[in-house]
């Protein structure tokens, strides 16, 4: 009779098992009981690996950074910051269950930080001394985090369908309400998302050029 081989219970495949897990049913249904049943084992063989829950919270974030395409980091300062920015909007959108914790955890480990490193990088390599860099960087990722964690958390589903009916208003009472009813329905997510991206860098580049011609 032949015998089937465990595979090893390790970090990485049980911090992948929780993302699995949380992806299907979100993050306040992952215990560690129901990763354990998921893996084949007790719930207590996955303290030899996670310190407990909240470490596992923390890997989530790790291993779905790990998954973002970084471009050349010799490239354009603008291409990379271009092409980070639609890679973290993407990966909101492949786990929208998991990605909100950004905005309440601290990414935890120097692999997690290779996006955030390489945006700041490429900023200060344009021309900005750290301060300018800093806050470049700063503007530009909570416009990234904050589009994306809006259009994930359905504000703009709720205005468009639960607050105003903006079909009982007339245009000769409420003219601008009207016409921002109708581009509210007809709003194309990523045209828009790309629009307030160029902006930002167009500003940051202006920026840059100011401060080369001093």
């Amino acid at each position: 009779m032949a015998v089937t081989e465990r595979v090893p219970l390790t970090r990485d495949r049980i911090i992948r098992a929780a993302v699995e897990l949380a992806d299907a049913n979100g993050v306040d249904a992952l215990s560690m009981r129901k990763l354990g049943a998921a893996l084949g084992v007790e719930a207590m063989s996955l303290y030899n690996h996670v310190a407990n829950k909240e470490d596992l919270l923390d890997g989530l974030l790790d291993a779905i950074l790990d998954e973002m395409e970084l471009p050349d980091p010799d490239g354009p300062w603008d291409h990379q910051l271009r092409v980070i920015a639609h890679a973290f909007r993407r990966l909101g959108h492949e786990h929208p269950q998991i990605f909100p914790l950004f905005g309440s955890r601290s990414i935890r480990s120097v692999e997690g930080f290779r996006p955030l490193e390489q945006s700041y990088a490429a900023i200060r390599k344009a021309g900005l001394d750290p301060d300018q860099a800093f806050d470049a960087f700063a503007s530009l990722a909570a416009y990234v985090f904050g589009y994306v964690l809006t259009e994930l958390g359905g504000l703009v589903d709720v205005a468009e369908g639960r607050s105003i009916d903006f079909t009982t208003l007339t245009v000769e009472q409420h003219p601008w309400l009207v016409e921002m009813g109708v581009a509210l329905a007809n709003r194309d997510a990523e045209r828009q998302f790309a629009f307030g991206l160029e902006q930002n860098l167009r500003g940051l580049s202006d920026i840059i050029t100011d401060t080369d011609r001093r």
